[in-house]
């Protein structure tokens, strides 16, 4: 790998939180979660006082299941990796997802600048009709961290609660 694309491998985040490796799912940054019991409307607190995740549905148990093999199946051979993009680069697109417009500005500069230099890279490369060098290609999904994932979740989290407390 170049200089250029070593640095920031696994990100800011990553590097200051930790990595949450779970098994037949990616590699996710840790992040310091603020979603409290105490800041949630009383009608939401569980008796216990514990928030508990919510069991997956069988249908999203099994879409999981076949998400992971068949991503680390597709992304080596896609025209976005072929550009130099990484999963999540291509996953959460800010003209589309306007909880990745939100989670952008949250993360670390360093990681928000790699972030714009390979989603430029990649245009430039579309126009010229060309693909990035071998070595450029974000190709390893089992090494690479979902470096943007953690904060487009909490983005979600929160918008739940602001949910939660509007129909309070």
């Amino acid at each position: 790998m170049s200089a250029l694309t070593t640095v920031g491998a696994v990100g800011r985040t990553a590097a200051r939180f930790g990595i949450a490796r779970e098994p037949n799912n990616f590699a996710v940054a840790k992040i310091g979660h603020d979603l409290a019991v105490n800041m949630l409307p009383k009608s939401k607190i569980p008796r216990t006082g514990r928030i508990e995740p919510e069991p997956l549905s069988p249908l999203k148990a099994i879409a999981l299941k076949v998400r992971v093999p068949y991503t680390k199946m597709w992304w080596s051979n896609s025209n976005p990796c072929s550009h130099g993009l990484r999963l999540d680069d291509f996953v959460y697109q800010q003209h589309i997802n306007p909880d990745a417009q939100k989670a952008c500005p949250r993360m670390d500069d360093i990681d928000l600048q790699l972030r714009n230099f390979r989603c430029f890279r990649a245009s430039q490369l579309v126009i010229e009709r060309t693909v990035a060098p071998v070595e450029e290609r974000f190709t390893d999904v089992d090494n690479d961290v979902r470096y943007l994932h953690p904060w487009v979740q909490q983005v979600v989290r929160e918008n739940e609660e602001e949910a939660a407390w509007d129909s309070y």
